[in-house]
């Protein structure tokens, strides 16, 4: 307000400039009026501009199903469907998909009411539709060429019937009897012919008196107990084409031309002009509606948004609302509450939230859409935190200030000193307090405390330093503050941090919840670690909220809510909540309001438990976004609740006013097995097929759909529930039997599940599954099992010799082939050496010998040095030739007990029985193998064969106590000597 109130200063000096170089250098009287009315206009203005707020609105398109985006009218069913009259067809919009119902052409729909007898009834280019039974039908004058009027062309008569205005401005009256509804002229034809403008009507309603209005040439009509009356310029009327009319709830008659809005209270006989400021009619030529909302506020359009009357003044809702239409077509308060809206081109707009909801972002001068921290400042004004810097708003929600405008950091907290100052920290570490008429200070003590959240209690602030500490200091600001270092004897060593706190409204306690745990604190104890059964004392706490005598909790580990009733008796125990509405969301800030409820900010929409039942509330409902921010939740000193989002702050006006959601209805709109229609409430027999049972419904509410579904069983084939998220469900394959299939329509998020929709039916057996037709079939089954039986035996006894024979064969083959088999498993597939399987089997073998009768082992481990380079200079054939020429010329060179197997790649083990390194000569014979190698030039398939060199490592059984692993690694660490001396040569084991 301060602004506003500099730049009233400017003004009035810059008009005192301006008259002086105009030579008027002594204002007169008048000319000060005329500056102060200056002044006045513009803060008008600007409180204008910051009293907007953001609207929530949903769009529905081509994309939802909507075939054409100029909406000319709406109209809602009892049950909660909409139907959607357009430039090019009429849909109808069940809450999940928006469709044009079967049988209506592509016509442009001027007006839908609703009748007495639940008919829908359209006011369209090609006549009047009805929609009665399922069926669409045309209620024609007999003359092809007539059009309804475009506008407000419909009204509902007390009989079924309607009215409806024709192109021709003449009034028709629709009577409908059954499925059959006929046109007749509606006012008799010896009508005053001083008259006429009677017989030019342009709008129709029908009041609660049975008295029809309709807009007449340029003045309005009435029609009443068979005599007509008019009233004009004499009754307080401007002159013009009056296109929209209304009676509200309080009787008075409500008229609306492009240029008027006129009111005739009830019991009066005169109009008064109400025309809003700036009042048009936009982009509309012939649609003007007027609608009372569910407060009994009339609406209408203007040239961009809408006007709403309230305590006797038109308030207006436009581009800074995010409303930026210029000329809506229809609007229509709907079961719920809420607005809906037809524009020109955008197609439909739902109005979430409607009243109650309230929300503020940048668009309305916000600093920044995030918002961290809120708080009531005790004398009228919330503040709002946000990412970059500080805001406050007057608890009417009629003005937005930028408050101290130097901190443009993330505002974590903020706290009323209770003296009419306010502190503020960031997540930067500031700290500061203004008392009331003072600057901003910084608190911070030179970095010794830094900014967190805060809570104030006991006429001390609490600043939540995180993994810093807690913090401490006078409210009023009059002293230094201290770290509370006693609470460092109840940390952990894993987690110091100080997350949370809240004070018990009845004990006057702080709570407080930090990585470590719970605490606790009173003036007389001190901190203390409390003891509370179900809560691991080190269980971290994320979140806290404090009622009277209870408190609620977010734990860190497993993010879990628990609630802790601090009234009953004994040790206090912390319960788990465990909701359906919270399955799966993530709980970012808590709040119990003086009510006793319980509020919840989550990754998905705010949380609400009346002490009764749960609700979750979203974007659906009218929050600014789902994705609410931590600790972003506070109730002002009105009761209202303020949570922060991502995108922006919402208020709920009136918490206690959420509880009227439309009841949960599950309608079937189809139910059939094969052809067969099912009816709930009567048994259907069906003869046997092997078709589809198929099913389709709808639930028509417009909010908290995310967690709709619909649980269902089928009696007679299954016996647990199952649950399906969509509209439809089928059945294959169902046998005979009598069947009872039950669908519940359960809305988590409402707290709400339909009543259930039982189908009853018989699937009947076919012919061939009655009684006798079984008997026979069961006779003639026994005589054909025993003349099988007969064939069968004798043809056993053919074939068990044949059988027997083949039996034999199959033996020997057998044997044949276990035997190659066999071989094949032991030998190696190229070289023809053993496989390594067979080699080490063979080692343990003899080791097992030399271990029960002694005697000497050896084993040698063979490598072929540089291998990879005979791969890569000849080719893998060359390298395949070079290891079966190795292996042969090795055989004949060992003895024959000795046995060569293959190791792995171009290493071989050889295993030499009876043979000890420690003997002489057994070394050299061992080497001259290694010589004989290198000597001896091999055949790899080219011109010119190759010589090649090989390296060894080789030991001998050390002991009876040696194990072949051991054995193994003293020869594989010699073969890794004798590569490293440079390959070519045989290396002994050596025995650790």
């Amino acid at each position: 307000m301060e602004s506003h109130i500099l730049m009233a200063r400017s003004t009035t000096v810059w008009m005192g400039k301006r008259m002086r170089m105009m030579g008027v250098h002594k204002p007169t009287a008048k000319i000060n009026r005329f500056a102060s009315y200056c002044c006045a206009l513009l803060l008008g203005l600007l409180s204008a501009l910051a009293s907007a707020q953001q609207l929530s609105l949903r769009y529905y398109t081509n994309t939802d199903g909507l075939g054409n985006l100029a909406v000319n009218a709406l109209a809602q069913e009892p049950g909660g469907a909409l139907w959607i009259g357009t430039e090019n067809g009429l849909y109808r919009h069940d809450g999940e998909t928006i469709r044009s119902p079967e049988g209506v052409a592509k016509q442009e729909i001027y007006s839908t009411v609703f009748g007495s007898d639940g008919s829908l009834w359209a006011a369209s280019q090609a006549g009047v539709l009805r929609y009665h039974g399922g069926r669409i039908v045309t209620v024609s004058t007999g003359d092809p060429t007539w059009s309804a009027l475009a506008g407000q062309s419909l009204a509902p008569l007390p009989d079924g019937g309607v009215l409806v205005v024709g192109g021709e401005g003449k009034l028709w009256r629709v009577v409908a009897t059954g499925d059959s509804a006929r046109m007749e002229p509606a006012l008799p034809a010896t009508l005053d012919p001083s008259k006429p403008d009677a017989r030019e009507a342009r709008s129709i309603l029908v009041a609660k008196d049975g008295a029809w209005w309709f807009g007449c040439g340029s003045a309005l009509c009435r029609w009443h107990q068979n005599r007509l009356e008019r009233w004009g310029a004499a009754d307080g009327l401007p002159q013009g084409e009056w296109l929209g009319l209304l009676q509200a709830r309080d009787g008075a008659i409500w008229a609306r031309s492009d240029r008027h809005v006129v009111r005739r209270a009830a019991g009066t006989t005169q109009f008064t002009d109400v025309t809003p400021q700036g009042l048009g009619r936009g982009a509309n030529s012939r649609w003007l509606p007027m609608s009372e909302d569910s407060a009994g506020r009339v609406l209408t359009p203007g040239d961009a948004g809408v006007y709403r009357w309230q305590a006797g003044q038109w308030q207006h809702l436009g581009d800074r609302n995010g409303l930026t239409e210029d000329g809506l077509r229809a609007m229509l308060p709907d079961h719920n509450g809420d607005v809906w809206l037809g524009t020109t081109g955008h197609g439909l707009a739902h109005w979430r939230g409607y009243e109650n909801w309230s929300s503020w972002t940048t668009r309305q001068g916000m600093p920044s859409d995030v918002v961290w921290s809120i708080a009531d400042d005790g004398a009228g004004r919330v503040w709002i935190g946000t990412q970059r810097g500080v805001v406050s708003i007057d608890a009417a929600g009629q003005t937005l200030v930028r408050e101290a405008p130097t901190v443009t950091g993330q505002i974590a907290g903020i706290v009323s000193d209770g003296s009419g100052g306010m502190w503020l920290s960031t997540f930067g570490g500031e700290l500061l307090h203004r008392r009331r008429g003072q600057p901003w200070r910084s608190m911070t003590d030179g970095g010794r405390i830094r900014g967190g959240r805060m809570l104030a209690a006991g006429g001390e602030l609490w600043v939540l330093g995180g993994g810093r500490g807690l913090f401490s200091m006078p409210l009023d600001g009059s002293g230094p503050g201290r770290r509370r270092d006693e609470l460092d004897r109840l940390f952990n060593a894993s987690d110091r941090s100080v997350n949370t706190a809240c004070r018990d409204r009845g004990s006057g306690v702080i709570w407080v919840g930090t990585g470590s745990g719970l605490l606790q604190y009173d003036p007389a104890r001190g901190f203390v670690r409390p003891q509370v059964d179900g809560l691991a004392p080190s269980s971290g706490v994320s979140y806290l909220a404090c009622g009277n005598g209870r408190v609620w909790l977010r734990t860190a580990v497993g993010r879990q809510l628990m609630r802790i009733d601090l009234n009953r008796p004994g040790v206090p125990r912390a319960e788990p909540v465990q909701p359906a509405v919270l399955k799966g969301l993530r709980l970012l800030s808590l709040l119990e309001d003086h009510r006793g409820w319980l509020w919840a900010g989550t990754d998905v929409g705010v949380v609400r438990w009346n002490g009764k039942d749960w609700r979750r509330f979203d974007e659906s409902n009218g929050l600014a976004w789902n994705d609410c921010d931590q600790s972003a939740l506070a109730e002002d000193a009105r009761g209202a609740i303020w949570v922060g989002t991502s995108r922006g702050v919402t208020r709920i006006s009136d918490p206690e006013r959420l509880g009227g959601a439309q009841p949960l209805a599950l309608k079937l709109t189809e139910a059939k097995l094969g052809s067969v229609s099912l009816t709930p409430g009567r048994k259907t027999a069906i003869p046997w097929s092997t078709q589809l049972l198929e099913l389709r419904w709808e639930i028509p509410i417009f909010t908290n759909r995310l967690s709709q579904h619909v649980r269902y069983r089928l009696h007679g084939s299954e016996n647990g529930w199952s649950e399906i998220a969509g509209g439809e469900l089928r059945y294959a394959g169902l046998g005979t039997g009598d069947y009872s299939l039950e669908l519940v329509a359960v809305n988590d998020d409402l707290g709400q599940r339909s009543e259930p929709v039982t189908l009853n039916f018989e699937i009947m057996p076919p012919w061939w599954r009655r009684p006798p037709v079984v008997a026979v079939a069961l006779v003639l089954a026994a005589l054909l099992i025993y003349a099988g039986h007969r064939v069968r035996i004798r043809r056993l006894v053919q074939h068990r010799n044949e059988l027997e024979a083949l039996v034999r064969e199959r033996t020997r083959e057998l044997a044949e082939s276990h035997e190659r088999m066999r071989e094949l498993a032991f030998t190696d597939s190229l070289t023809g050496a053993m496989s390594r399987r067979a080699i080490f089997e063979l080692a343990a073998r003899e080791l097992a010998q030399r271990r029960r009768h002694g005697g000497a082992l050896t084993l040698v481990l063979l490598d072929l040095d540089h291998f990879k380079r005979v791969n890569d200079t000849y080719g893998h054939p060359a390298g395949d030739a070079l290891l079966c020429g190795l292996v042969r010329h090795l055989r004949m060179q060992i003895r024959d007990g000795d046995c060569i197997g293959r190791y792995g790649g171009e290493e071989f083990l050889l295993v030499l029985p009876g043979l000890s390194l420690d003997e002489p000569g057994a070394v050299e014979r061992i080497d001259a193998w290694r010589r004989s190698v290198a000597g001896q030039p091999f055949d790899i398939g080219g011109a010119t064969p190759l010589t090649v060199t090989c390296s060894m490592g080789a030991a001998s059984l050390a002991s009876a106590e040696e194990t072949l692993e051991s054995l193994i690694a003293r020869i594989d660490a010699a073969l890794y000597r004798a590569k490293a001396a440079g390959r070519n040569r045989v290396e002994v084991g050596v025995v650790e």
